[in-house]
């Protein structure tokens, strides 16, 4: 398979719907077969979306180096990749509306969001065969190599600041996307998510009448005591995965896959969002708890407050929780 040629997409709306047909006829299937080839695989390895998460995420930077280390992570990136593009990319309904769409006469931000958007995800989709060829099998890049800077800038971030705060189309702001920047916004939601639906903003010290933080870490620690009592969307363990993942980019700026962030995005969905509830949708029910277990939740972090220093109050608002019936 020519990488090189598999990789190359032009900015414009032609282009990027003849890439996306090749893709959707034959050409990603032509992508896994060989990424598989080169993982001494005979077949893609059937992952769930848990498993994806559990050996695509780092929980802490010791976790990101064992994992980089070991030929499942890339195994799982692969998964990940045909999950991605077939969920969200190669579909007719998404195609269909690109063909119908109608270029504007000056700079198209449609044709260059998912120009930009796919040129990086094929970037990297050759950058997870090189990286599995140099880590794994340890055999360095020949012919063709891809190289990318592994940490966001500081500047290319505040480049993006009145983009967020006036819009990408606007005369205020530059147009270039950083989505990186999407761990920073999922770090938040999961910590607004949780603290929120706990009803835990924080505490407060009576003897020096100020706010004080209460760690998330915390907060986590109490629910690993009560999971089996909660109904989590998705898995505890994989809420606590994320958010450390989160923490790696917030404290360091290490980038990951691009499609990692697009995974992530969907698998949260509906934790934040909210799950069906027989006809009807709830936008608390990602957490679905008896008032028993959230009364003992709330407790024990109260208790625990209190054994650290007798002047500390959890500082609570309602939780934003699904109730259930005893």
């Amino acid at each position: 398979m020519n990488i090189q040629e598999f990789i190359e997409i032009k900015e414009t709306k032609e282009s990027i719907i003849e890439k996306l047909k090749s893709l959707k006829n034959g050409g990603l299937d032509e992508y896994l077969d060989y990424a598989i080839s080169q993982m001494g695989l005979k077949k893609l390895p059937k992952k769930n979306v848990d498993q994806i998460i559990q050996q695509i995420i780092a929980k802490s930077p010791n976790d990101l180096n064992k994992k980089v280390e070991s030929a499942e992570h890339y195994k799982a990136h692969i998964c990940c990749v045909k999950e991605v593009f077939e969920e969200m990319f190669l579909h007719n309904a998404f195609i269909e509306n690109l063909e119908k769409y109608q270029v504007e006469k000056d700079k198209d931000m449609v044709v260059y969001n998912y120009y930009n958007l796919l040129r990086e995800l094929l970037f990297d989709m050759a950058l997870l065969i090189q990286d599995y060829n140099q880590v794994i099998k340890k055999i360095p890049p020949s012919k063709f190599s891809v190289g990318k800077n592994l940490y966001q800038k500081d500047f290319t971030l505040y480049q993006l600041l009145p983009q967020i705060i006036f819009g990408q189309v606007s005369f205020h702001s530059f147009i270039e996307r950083e989505p990186n920047l999407s761990i920073a916004l999922i770090r938040q939601v999961i910590e607004l998510r949780i603290r929120k639906a706990f009803g835990v903003l924080g505490s407060y010290d009576k003897a020096k009448d100020s706010f004080e933080p209460f760690p998330l870490g915390q907060i986590f620690d109490e629910l690993k005591l009560h999971q089996k009592n909660i109904d989590f969307a998705i898995p505890l363990e994989n809420i606590v995965r994320i958010n450390g993942w989160a923490n790696i980019f917030m404290h360091t700026g290490m980038k990951d896959y691009t499609w990692t962030l697009i995974f992530v995005y969907r698998y949260l969905h509906e934790l934040i969002k909210g799950r069906k509830d027989g006809k009807n949708w709830s936008a608390n029910s990602g957490i679905k708890i008896t008032q028993k277990t959230l009364d003992d939740v709330i407790n024990g972090l109260e208790s625990k407050l209190k054994a650290k220093n007798g002047d500390l109050e959890l500082y609570k608002s309602k939780p934003d929780i699904f109730i259930i019936s005893e």
